[in-house]
Order: structure tokens, then sequence, then C-alpha cells
């Protein structure tokens, strides 16, 4: 027993697809270029303005970045960001952390207040952390997953009708 099936049109199909893949491959750019501009603001007014990593120096939220490119396997949308320990929060770390010598300024010692502060050299030494991640990127990309996933196909869709 056997089934044999036939697709009639196949060659009108594949002309439509060929003329229409400028077309897709624009829309993609475009596409990707309003979803990596909303994600970054995600990622700074929802992620980084509290929620998730309170705000000390606003050097993380200022460097949230986005690009898109091309590459050999299509359109490449990335939000990011350049600063080191910006993976320390993203992915958590548990280890051990070396802490070079420093000057300390103490106001307290033994419960006591000092009556004037004092300046006191801490040794070098290990610590151990056990920090937990705090995802800002993951995160706001999984919030924006559906939506994401929404305008892609309607980018494709625009661009073979």
């Amino acid at each position: 027993m056997s089934i044999e099936a036939v697709i009639v049109g196949d060659d009108e199909l594949r002309a439509k697809f060929q003329r229409a893949s400028g077309t897709i491959d624009g829309k993609l750019v475009d596409s990707m270029g309003r979803i990596t501009i909303r994600l970054q603001a995600h990622v700074v007014r929802n992620k980084l303005s509290g929620q998730v990593l309170k705000v000390r120096t606003n050097n993380l939220r200022g460097s949230i970045h986005q690009e898109v490119s091309r590459d050999g396997s299509g359109v490449v949308g990335r939000v990011g960001t350049n600063v080191e320990y910006a993976a320390f929060h993203e992915y958590g770390f548990s280890g051990t952390q070396n802490v070079r010598e420093h000057m300390r300024t103490i106001k307290m010692a033994f419960g006591k207040m000092l009556k004037t502060p004092k300046r006191i050299v801490i040794s070098a030494h290990a610590r151990h952390l056990d920090y937990p991640e705090h995802s800002f990127l993951r995160s706001a990309l999984d919030d924006q997953r559906s939506e994401i996933m929404a305008e892609l196909g309607n980018a494709v869709k625009e661009a073979i009708q």
C-alpha cells in the first residue's frame, strides 16, 4: 500500500517566496529593531529601576544597549551590556572570591561609637560567596516572548501577502 501526493502550483509558490525573500528580510530587520528597542526599555524601566536590582550608580542601567545585525543564519537582535559585573547578577555566583588589601574607615568598635573615625588596613583575604541570581536580561526576554513571536510572525505574513 502506498500514498501518493501531488502538489499543484508548487512552481508559483516557489516563485512567490523567491520574490518575497527581500521583502521578508527587510520586514524582519524592521521588526527586530522595534523588538530590541522595546526589550531594552523593558530591562531599564522594569528590571533595573529597583524591581530586580536596586540602583546605586546607574552604571548598569545606563549600559544596556541594543543592536540588530544580519549574519549567515538570518537577522539577529541583541540586548545586552558590557559591564563586567552584570554576569554576576544575571547568573549568580557561588565560590571563593579574593579580596585585595584595602583601607576602611570605622566609626564603631565592639558596639561602641568612637570619638573620631579611624582608618584601618584590611589585609588581603579570600571569602566565600553564595550570591543568588538576579536575572534582568533573561527574565525580560521571557516576559516579552509571546509579543516577540507575534511581531515576527506578523512581519513574515505582511511580506508574503
